[in-house]
């Protein structure tokens, strides 16, 4: 499984951990036979794909914007209560009338407001925290450049991440003990 890698937007190789490896193959594996059973109930042959994430209504690929709009972004701010509604830290917010076409009630404007930086976590986000995590496993900036796939090492270095507080406290407590 060590051998399993992505290249998408470049000749360079991108690697797939191992145990991430074997949870997709499982995933590929269940929609196969998911296939097969619904074939063998309806007769209709479900269209093969080389997307791993389809959507069951379009039959193609997620988009990432509307992912990140009506989910993302909506459960980030669910991390705060609700000073309309007092749904809590976690709970979606509610309302006793009936919520038009049967979807969810949507985010309480104040609720956007009294979640502050949580209401604007998106997919960067996630790329700037990977960085943070790589910073602090020791990875050389090479390899760090290469894992985010940016174009000039400058971006890796400059833009994306940010130390993690206990790393900073853990190299200035070394300085430090060197006085």
């Amino acid at each position: 499984m060590s051998g399993f890698s992505i290249a998408r937007t470049s000749e360079d190789e991108l690697p797939l951990d191992p145990d991430l490896a074997a949870i997709l193959l499982d995933w590929i594996r269940q929609c196969e036979r998911e296939a097969r059973e619904a074939f063998e109930r309806t007769g209709i042959e479900v269209q093969e794909s080389e997307l791993l994430f389809t959507s069951p209504v379009t039959g193609r690929h997620y988009h990432a914007s509307p992912i990140q709009q009506d989910y993302f972004r909506p459960a980030w701010c669910c991390l705060v209560a609700c000073p309309t509604c007092g749904a809590g830290a976690g709970v979606w917010c509610f309302t006793d009338s009936p919520v038009p076409n049967g979807k969810r009630l949507p985010i309480h404007d104040e609720r956007w407001e009294a979640a502050g930086k949580y209401g604007h976590v998106g997919w960067h986000t996630f790329r700037h925290t990977y960085r943070s995590w790589l910073d602090d496993t020791g990875a050389p900036i090479g390899i760090q450049h290469k894992l985010m796939r940016h174009a000039q090492v400058a971006t890796t270095m400059n833009v994306c991440g940010n130390a993690l507080m206990e790393s900073k406290r853990d190299a200035n407590t070394a300085v430090v003990a060197r006085s």
